[in-house]
């Protein structure tokens, strides 16, 4: 018996319907990345928080890192340079005012070289209700904090001795964004007494349900790829997060001189670091777990001590300083007698300078003139060859 045409082409449709629909939900998933369901695999997520001042500067700039069980806040100085899409060198916050937060969230993520999925852009206004929803909140300072206060006028200079300080409502916030002045702990050190405070006296002590609910009601004002979800999920998880799981810190910068201007770049090695053990969650090796033979391979006059003396000052062990074999090296080497990983340490450590890391069979010969020299125990050779400058 032959089946009706109609009924056919009805039971045809549906079964397309339902591969498209099984298709896009499949899409969904696959291109969704959502803050519940990547720590529910037990991996971290990575969040680009910044604090917009209301003219297109940024105020704050944090790295928020979380998994289900550690919260990792990393404080990135908004003056500190970066290279920008054209490869120019730029402060960071010259990237977000010129080019949005969505490419300052990339600018961070090729920084730190990690990935940075989301970002979130909050004014003034949204901080202060943050800080109200809390009815203020408490710091406790270390050191003098001392600076300038913005949102008077005219704008006065406040001094708050260490101890613990209660700050209400536009104190809490001149407190979190106001220039420092001497003596001051600095910007940076109260932001992250601020983000710290309002990680404990709002999203883990108040009821979750009034955490959801303002987050809910701010959503709408905030610039951010994630979705009202993401965060509400994210606040869960901090809701139930001890506050012995969360680390602050602040990325590694120093001061440089740069065509007569007065620069802040960051300390690559040291970020490295940083990134490796707090996000990455690798055991690396500390200089004290490195113990080195110095040797002068360039003739320059005490150039074994003072470099001896540069890398005790940096944590390592110096087990012998003398001369090579020769003053004739160039460049300088590292001779690997242990772990070649140490060799990546040492080299770290040292000032800019053409280093090559070698093996005692590869190097055999300077190797063999040196070898009774060198302690029991030692990890690397070091010999200082031409160009070994050390300030």
């Amino acid at each position: 018996m032959r089946g009706n045409p109609v009924r056919k082409q009805v039971l045809v449709f549906a079964a397309a319907a339902l591969v498209v629909a099984a298709g896009a939900v499949a899409w969904y998933v696959l291109t969704q990345r959502h803050v519940g369901s990547m720590l529910s695999e037990g991996g971290r997520t990575n969040l680009l928080l910044i604090g917009d001042d209301g003219a297109g500067e940024a105020d704050v700039m944090t790295l928020v890192s979380v998994s289900i069980d550690d919260l990792v806040c990393l404080s990135i100085p908004v003056d500190v340079r970066v290279k920008d899409v054209s490869g120019e060198l730029v402060t960071i916050s010259s990237v977000f005012s010129d080019s949005g937060v969505a490419l300052t969230a990339e600018t961070v993520e090729d920084l730190l070289d990690i990935e940075v999925p989301f970002y979130l852009l909050a004014d003034r206004a949204s901080l202060l209700d943050w800080i109200q929803l809390a009815g203020g909140m408490s710091v406790t300072l270390e050191e003098m904090a001392t600076y300038s206060d913005l949102t008077s006028d005219p704008s006065l200079q406040v001094e708050m001795r260490p101890g613990e300080q209660t700050l209400k409502g536009e104190d809490a916030l001149a407190f979190a964004i106001s220039p420092s002045l001497p003596g001051d702990i600095g910007i940076v050190a109260r932001q992250q007494l601020v983000l710290r405070a309002l990680l404990a006296q709002v999203f883990r002590a108040l009821p979750e349900r009034t955490v959801r609910s303002a987050i809910r009601e701010s959503y709408p004002s905030m610039e951010t790829n994630c979705s009202l979800g993401d965060l509400l999920e994210l606040a869960g998880v901090i809701h139930g997060m001890s506050g012995t799981n969360e680390r602050m810190v602040v990325l590694p910068t120093e001061q440089a001189v740069v065509d007569g201007q007065a620069v802040v770049e960051p300390k690559i090695v040291e970020t490295e670091r940083i990134i490796a053990s707090w996000l990455k969650g690798l055991d690396l090796l500390t200089p004290d777990e490195v113990n080195v033979a110095v040797f002068n391979g360039n003739g320059v006059r005490e150039v074994a001590s003072r470099t001896a003396e540069y890398l005790k000052a940096r944590g390592f062990s110096i087990t012998r300083i003398g001369n090579a074999d020769s003053f004739d090296y160039s460049p300088t080497y590292i001779v690997v007698l242990s772990d070649e990983e140490k060799a990546w340490v040492l080299q770290d450590a040292l000032p800019p300078n053409e280093i090559r890391i070698v093996f005692p069979e590869t190097f055999e010969a300077s190797y063999a003139a040196l070898q009774e020299f060198v302690p029991v125990g030692t990890d690397l050779l070091l010999i200082a060859g031409m160009g070994m400058i050390l300030e």
